[in-house]
C-alpha cells in the first residue's frame, strides 16, 4: 500500500483498519496519515480519520483533502467533541460496520507515526500466535528522544501498576466483537490503560513485538503530561472499575500464575520451587542447573526476563515439616516482612518441643528479633532478595556474603525463633542450623555458571522500562499498604480465619475450636490467627482442626492497647483507630471470611476487610465488669464497631437479645448457643448410677481462681458448710490468675487444690466424680463448665447471671443462686441436696437429658447457612471437603 496506488489498494482484501482520532493536531496529522499510506503490507489497509470537533479549521481541510485523494483507502468521520475515548469508539464502530472482512484495528494518535513494515510485522505476529489478541510496541520516541524496552512476556500483574500497552497497538476484532470499548468516562487520560485492562477482564491477552516500528512523538507538554498530574485520581477510578483485578485475591492469583514470589532452594535435593503459595498445585519445580540459567538470563536482560524476586534456602525435611504442620505460609510471611535495607537477610531457627517435658511437647512459639548486635547466624531457613543475589554474583569475590559464617556476623540479620510441637517433628531429625553454610554454597555454585562473565555487561540498547518485573512481590502489597502480602492464593474452597489474641484453653478459645470443627465438618477450611501472644499450646485436636496457624507478630498490636477514647466506658485502642494496620489486613485479606473471638483492637481492620469482600463476624461471650461493677468489655467494643461486621455471633439467645436492644440490627445477630466443649472420651464411665445416701455429697469447684468466678464467695460457702457440719466432700480444681482481685484462699482449699484439667479424659473424670458443681460467679456468659457438668450428671449450683438461666432451670435441672444472696442460697442448696438424695437424683437425670441434643453442629447451623449466603453474594465458591495443608517438594 503506497501513495498513488489507491486503485490497486482497493483490490486487496482489507485486513487492517487504522483509526486516527484528531483534536488540535492539524499539521502533524499529515505525517501520521503518510506513514500509514507508506505501509508495505501485502493486503489492504483502510484509514478512518475521526475529527473529534477540533476547533482548528485546518483539521477539517487536511482530512477532506486526504479523503478526496484516497477515496478507497481513507474515510473521514467528523463529529461533535466527545473526548478521546468517544472518538476512538466512533472510528472503531465505523470500521467494523463498513469493512466486514476486517480482522484487526490499529489505533494511531494523530501526532505519532509508523515505520513502513510496522503493520505487516504486527499482523504476522497475530497470525502466528492465535492465542494473542493484541500486539503492543516498545516505546521509541522522537522529539525528546528516548527508547523504552517493554519486552518480555505480557504480565497482567505488572499492567496493574504501569501502562505497558501503548494505545498504538494492533487489536484483533474479536476483542471489539466481545463488546470491549474505550470508557468514555475517562476524560483525563489513561483511556488506553483502562481499555486493555478491560480486555484482560474479558479473557483477552497481549504480546510485545520487539521491532514493531512504532514512533512516539514526545514533547515537553502533552495530554499524557496532564494525565500524570491527575494520576492518583485516575488510578483510583481504575481500581474501582476493576475491583476484582485489584483486590488482594486477584493480585495474588496473578502473582502465582505469572510471577511466583519465592525461589525455594532445597539444599539437599537440588530442587528449586517457584511459588507464592506453597500449597498451590500450580507451583513450578526446576533443577538447580535450570534455575541457574534462568537467573543469569534475567541478570543480562533483567527487566525482560523473570525469576522470583525472593530467594529462600532450606532443606527438604524442614520444608516438609512446615508444610505438613500448616506453618509454612506464616513463616515465609514473617521472613519477608523483616526484609529491608537494615536487615538484608532473614533467618528462621526452627526446633521441636522438648520431649523430656511432656507439658512442652505441644508448644508452638514464634519470636521475631531484629537485634543489630553481631551474632552467629544459625537456623534452617534463610530469605533474601534475588537482587542481592545478583549483586553478590557480580562482586569480585564472596567475601561479603561469607561473613554470615563468622561467629560474630557483622551483617544485620533478622531472626525468627520458632518451636513447633514434637508431633510435627517426628522423623525430621535434628533441628537444622546450617543455613548460612547452605546459602554460601548456593552462591559459590551459581558463580560457576558459564554465564557469570556475561552478567557484568549491558546487552540491551533500549532502556529497561519494566522495573516492576524484578519486584513483582511488591505489587500485591499496595492494596493493603503492608510490608508483605500474605502468601496464600484462592483455591476454590472457602477459607475462614479464626482470630484469637491468645490460646490458653479458656472458654473463648474452646468455643472457637468447636465452631471451627463444625465449619470444617461442613466443608470449610478453618485457619488460626494468633494476634498477640507469641507462645501457644497447640495440641492434636487443634492441629487436626485448623489447616494453618499464623502469628501476627506485630509489636504495635495489643488487644486492649493504649487509648485516648472510650465507648460507653470501654476503651477503644489507638491502634484500632489510627494504627498501622497494613500487615494485619494483608494477613486476612486472602480469606473468604473471618471470625473475631474477643480480639478487640482487631476490629479496626474489619471495615477494610469488608470492603475487600471478606465476610466479617464477631463472636461475643460476656460483658466484663469494671472495678465499679459497670458492664464493659468486648460486648460494648462490638457496639462501637458493629458497622464493620456482617454478623454478630453471641454465645446465647439472651446475649443476642441484649445486642438487639443496644441497637444492633436483628438480621446481623445469629446466636451460636454454647454446647459442651469436648466430646466424651471412649474411656468415659457408664451412665451415672443412683446417688448413694450413705456417702458424702461430692461438691466440686472448677474454674479460674479470680474475682469474676466469685472466689470471695466460694471461701465462705466452703467454710460455712464445714462449720455447719454438712455431709460434703469438697474438691477444688483451678489456676490462680494474678492481679484479678480474688480473695485470699485458706489452707483448707490451697492444700488440696488441683491444677487445671486440660484433657477430655481428665475433665470427664472430675465431672463424673462430682454430684454438684458450685459456680458463684459475679458475671458470666453461658459457661461451658455448666453445660459439661450437666451432661455428666453433676447438678449445677450457679449464680443467676448472664445467660446461665438459659441452660439451668431452677429446681428442674439445677439450682440458680441469687446474685444478691449467693452465699446464703448456696448454703441452703447444699444442705438440701446433701439431705435429699432423691431430689439430687432427679435434678441429675434431668440435666443429662437436657444436654443430649445440645451439639455444636446444631448450634452453628444458622451461622453456617448465613455464611454460605454471604460468601455467595461475594462471588466466592461454595464449601468443599477440606484437605490438610501440606506440600511435598
Amino acid at each position: 500500500m503506497t501513495k498513488g496506488s489507491d486503485q490497486s489498494a482497493s483490490d486487496m482484501a482489507v485486513r487492517v483498519a487504522v483509526v486516527i482520532p484528531i483534536f488540535r493536531h492539524s499539521v502533524l496529522l499529515s505525517e501520521a496519515i503518510d506513514s500509514i499510506l507508506d505501509q508495505d503490507a501485502p493486503w489492504g489497509i483502510r484509514i478512518v480519520l475521526v475529527n473529534d470537533g477540533c476547533p482548528h479549521r485546518e483539521t477539517d481541510q487536511v482530512c477532506r483533502t486526504y479523503a478526496r485523494a484516497y477515496p478507497e483507502q481513507i474515510a473521514y468521520v467528523p463529529k461533535k467533541n466527545g473526548g478521546l475515548s468517544d472518538a476512538r469508539n466512533c472510528g472503531i464502530g465505523y470500521a467494523l460496520a463498513r469493512w466486514q472482512e476486517l480482522e484487526a484495528i490499529y489505533l494511531l494518535d494523530a501526532d505519532n507515526r509508523l515505520r513502513p513494515p510496522a503493520l505487516r510485522r504486527a499482523m504476522t505476529a497475530l497470525d502466528e500466535h492465535p492465542d494473542v489478541d493484541w500486539v503492543y510496541p516498545n516505546i521509541d520516541m522522537f522529539g525528546l528522544r528516548y527508547a523504552g524496552d517493554y519486552g518480555g512476556p505480557y504480565s497482567r500483574l505488572i499492567h496493574t501498576v504501569m501502562n505497558v500497552c501503548e494505545a498504538g497497538s494492533l487489536v484483533h476484532r474479536r476483542v471489539f466483537d466481545a463488546g470491549v470499548v474505550f470508557d468514555t468516562s475517562f476524560k483525563s487520560g489513561f483511556e488506553d490503560w483502562d481499555f486493555f485492562l478491560t480486555a484482560g477482564d474479558a479473557g483477552f491477552t497481549g504480546m510485545n513485538l520487539e521491532e514493531f516500528g512504532f514512533q512516539y512523538r514526545k514533547r515537553g507538554e502533552s495530554m499524557l503530561a496532564d494525565s500524570e498530574r491527575d494520576a492518583d485520581a485516575i488510578r483510583a477510578e481504575m481500581r474501582k472499575k476493576h475491583k476484582q483485578l485489584f483486590s488482594p485475591k486477584g493480585l495474588l492469583a496473578l502473582e502465582q500464575e505469572e510471577a511466583p514470589r519465592f525461589a525455594i532452594h532445597l539444599s539437599d535435593t537440588d530442587q528449586v520451587i517457584w511459588t507464592v503459595d506453597p500449597s498451590s498445585p500450580n507451583r513450578k519445580i526446576y533443577s538447580f542447573d535450570e534455575y541457574s540459567d534462568l537467573l543469569f538470563r534475567s541478570t543480562t536482560g533483567n527487566k525482560r526476563y523473570f525469576v522470583p524476586p525472593l530467594t529462600v534456602v532450606t532443606d527438604s525435611q524442614l520444608w516438609k515439616t512446615l508444610c505438613d504442620g500448616g506453618l509454612v505460609s506464616g513463616v515465609l510471611w514473617a521472613l519477608e516482612r523483616q526484609l529491608d535495607h537494615a536487615c538484608p537477610v532473614t533467618v528462621a531457627h526452627v526446633m521441636p518441643g522438648n520431649p523430656a517435658l511432656p507439658q512442652r511437647q505441644d508448644t508452638l512459639t514464634m519470636r521475631v528479633s531484629r537485634d543489630p548486635s553481631a551474632q552467629p547466624v544459625t537456623g534452617g531457613m534463610a530469605m533474601l532478595e534475588t537482587q542481592l543475589v545478583r549483586k553478590v554474583l557480580k562482586d569480585s569475590s564472596l567475601s561479603w556474603i561469607s561473613q554470615l559464617e563468622l561467629p560474630h556476623c557483622p551483617i544485620s540479620v533478622a531472626r525468627i525463633e520458632m518451636t513447633v510441637p514434637q508431633a510435627l517433628w517426628n522423623g525430621a531429625g535434628a533441628a537444622p542450623d546450617r543455613v548460612a553454610c547452605d546459602l554460601l554454597a548456593l552462591m559459590a555454585r551459581l558463580r560457576r555458571n558459564s554465564l557469570t562473565l556475561a552478567a557484568a555487561h549491558t546487552w540491551e540498547w533500549r532502556t529497561q522500562d519494566i522495573g516492576w518485573r524484578e519486584r513483582t512481590h511488591k505489587i500485591p502489597r499496595q492494596t493493603c499498604l503492608s510490608s508483605a502480602a500474605y502468601p496464600r492464593v484462592a483455591d476454590g474452597g472457602l477459607h475462614i480465619g479464626f482470630l484469637l489474641p491468645l490460646v490458653e484453653f479458656g472458654g473463648v478459645e474452646r468455643v472457637a475450636l468447636n465452631v471451627a470443627r463444625a465449619l470444617k465438618r461442613a466443608g470449610f477450611h478453618p485457619h488460626l490467627f494468633v494476634l498477640e501472644q507469641d507462645t501457644i499450646t497447640y495440641p492434636a485436636e487443634w492441629r487436626e482442626t485448623f489447616d494453618t496457624v499464623t502469628f501476627l507478630a506485630d509489636p504495635e498490636f495489643a488487644t486492649w492497647g493504649p487509648t485516648q477514647a472510650a465507648y460507653f466506658g470501654t476503651d477503644i485502642s489507638d491502634w484500632s483507630r489510627w494504627g498501622n494496620k497494613g500487615n494485619a489486613t494483608a494477613m486476612l485479606a486472602w480469606l473468604d471470611g473471618v471470625v473475631n473471638f474477643h480480639g478487640a483492637a482487631i476490629s479496626g481492620v474489619m471495615g477494610q476487610l469488608k470492603r475487600l469482600g471478606v465476610v466479617t463476624a464477631n463472636s461475643l461471650h460476656l460483658s466484663d465488669h469494671s472495678v465499679f461493677a459497670r458492664p464493659v468489655g468486648n460486648t460494648y467494643h462490638a457496639l462501637a464497631f458493629e458497622h464493620a461486621y456482617d454478623m454478630i455471633l453471641p454465645c446465647s439467645n439472651m446475649l443476642g437479645d441484649w445486642c438487639h436492644a443496644m441497637g444492633m440490627p436483628a438480621e446481623k445477630i445469629i446466636p451460636i448457643p454454647n454446647a459442651p466443649s469436648f466430646d466424651l472420651p471412649a474411656t468415659a464411665g457408664a451412665p451415672r448410677t443412683p446417688h448413694v445416701p450413705e456417702r458424702a455429697l461430692r461438691a466440686l469447684y472448677i474454674g479460674r481462681l479470680d474475682m469474676q468466678k466469685g472466689l470471695d464467695r466460694l471461701v465462705p460457702i466452703v467454710e460455712g458448710s464445714q462449720e455447719a457440719d454438712f455431709d460434703i466432700k469438697w474438691r477444688y480444681i483451678g489456676g490462680t490468675v494474678l492481679g484479678t482481685g480474688g480473695a485470699a484462699l485458706p489452707a483448707t482449699i490451697t492444700d488440696s487444690l488441683e491444677p487445671p484439667k486440660t484433657t477430655p479424659e481428665a475433665m470427664t473424670e472430675a465431672l463424673e466424680w462430682a454430684d454438684v458443681i458450685v459456680l458463684p460467679s459475679y458475671f458470666e456468659g453461658l459457661p461451658l463448665i455448666v453445660l459439661e457438668a450437666m451432661r455428666a450428671g453433676a447438678v449445677p449450683l450457679a449464680t443467676d447471671v448472664g445467660a446461665v438461666s438459659e441452660a439451668v432451670v431452677d429446681g428442674h435441672n439445677g439450682i440458680l443462686l441469687s446474685n444478691a444472696h449467693c452465699v446464703t442460697d448456696a448454703m441452703h442448696a447444699l444442705d438440701r441436696l446433701a439431705c435429699d438424695r432423691d431430689l439430687l437424683q432427679r435434678l441429675s437425670q434431668q440435666a443429662i437429658q437436657d444436654m443430649q441434643d445440645r451439639t455444636w453442629d446444631g448450634a452453628a447451623q444458622p451461622f453456617i447457612h448465613r455464611l454460605k449466603q454471604l460468601c455467595a453474594l461475594q462471588g466466592q465458591s461454595q464449601p468443599v471437603p477440606s484437605t490438610q495443608s501440606g506440600t511435598d517438594p
